[in-house]
């Protein structure tokens, strides 16, 4: 429940995310400083620092660029932890897929590697990129929880949120401004952490 009140105005909203079914292991947990409102429903991960954030899906966050050489590219992914079996990486020739235990394979007989925790990814192509080719990784940040009430982090530096059991999914919620629905993906990735929408 969240109550803020102003001398002459008061406002309070009841709305949860908890749903009836199974009942839901709550935890409180920091919230990032001064982001901006949270809404009830929210689909949270952490950031490198431990604190509670709108989860994201990264698309095409750069790996390096082809010189039609070098076969092997390194680089930390700046959004981590990551969800396991979640990292695509591409030069638009040969395609890596996440295997979900750090292993990557390539459609062309490359491998690579990825540190879902550090974010460390280490790509091997088959033949080498050519010379420009961006080379690219898509990827999911780690799903934690659901956030069970609106928060504003600018007033609250912590939130309660859902670890497991029933949440409503009318109210759940992908981005703090976007507020899209999940993909039946993520709602499956829910499931496979033990929460529940119904």
């Amino acid at each position: 429940m969240a109550i803020n009140g102003v001398i002459g105005s008061f406002s309070r909203n009841d709305e949860r995310a908890r749903g009836g079914g199974h009942p839901p292991v709550i935890l409180s947990g920091a919230v990032k400083a001064s982001d901006g409102d949270y809404p009830v429903g929210l689909i949270l991960t952490r950031n490198s620092d431990g604190v509670l954030v709108p989860y994201e899906a990264v698309v095409a966050e750069a790996v390096g660029t082809g010189g039609g050489t070098d076969k092997t590219f390194t680089k930390t992914l700046a959004n981590v932890p990551i969800l396991p079996g979640s990292v695509a990486v591409t030069d638009e020739t040969e395609a890596f897929t996440d295997d979900g235990y750090g292993r990557l394979t390539g459609d062309a007989a490359g491998t690579g590697t990825i540190n879902y925790t550090s974010g460390a990814l280490s790509v091997s192509f088959h033949a080498a990129p050519t010379l420009a080719q961006e080379i690219t990784a898509d990827y999911e940040r780690d799903v934690v929880g659901v956030l069970d009430q609106d928060v504003d982090t600018t007033k609250s530096g912590a939130a309660l949120y859902i670890v497991h059991g029933s949440v409503q999914e009318l109210v759940l919620k992908v981005g703090k401004t976007d507020q899209d629905a999940p993909s039946a993906a993520l709602l499956q990735t829910l499931r496979d952490k033990g929460i529940y929408s119904e």
